[in-house]
């Protein structure tokens, strides 16, 4: 590949990461401003429900950017079998991890279909 396109590459995965780690912080934060207002309207129980499953929400949707940020620096700049074992490594812990959110958020792993309505 010509220079100028790795050079390219690399700054779009540098972009992902801080895209990817803004995300995460910024979720974080606007999620818990949330949390915090909802006390009052929702009750606690209820408040930290939804703060749990917004706050893996924006895990699961950082992890997703950072994954592609690695694809592409793992392409790119390091294609050595070192390197493709760490992201497939890394893939692997960043799936198990969406599952047991999926889990954790829904009461159900991912390939299991949601419970139909009963009838009325």
């Amino acid at each position: 590949m010509p220079e100028q396109v790795i050079q390219g590459l690399n700054f779009l995965a540098q972009i992902l990461e801080i895209i990817g780690a803004g995300a995460l912080v910024l979720g974080f934060v606007i999620g818990t401003v949330r949390y915090f207002r909802q006390i009052r309207q929702l009750g606690a129980s209820t408040a930290f429900g939804q703060y749990r499953q917004s706050l893996g929400r924006v895990v699961l949707m950082g992890l997703e950017i950072l994954v592609a940020a690695t694809i592409v620096k793992t392409i790119t700049v390091d294609p050595t079998p070192k390197a493709l074992g760490m992201l497939a490594i890394m893939i692997g812990i960043r799936t198990m991890l969406s599952w047991a959110m999926v889990l954790e958020m829904t009461g159900r792993w991912p390939w299991q279909q949601a419970a139909a309505d009963p009838p009325e």
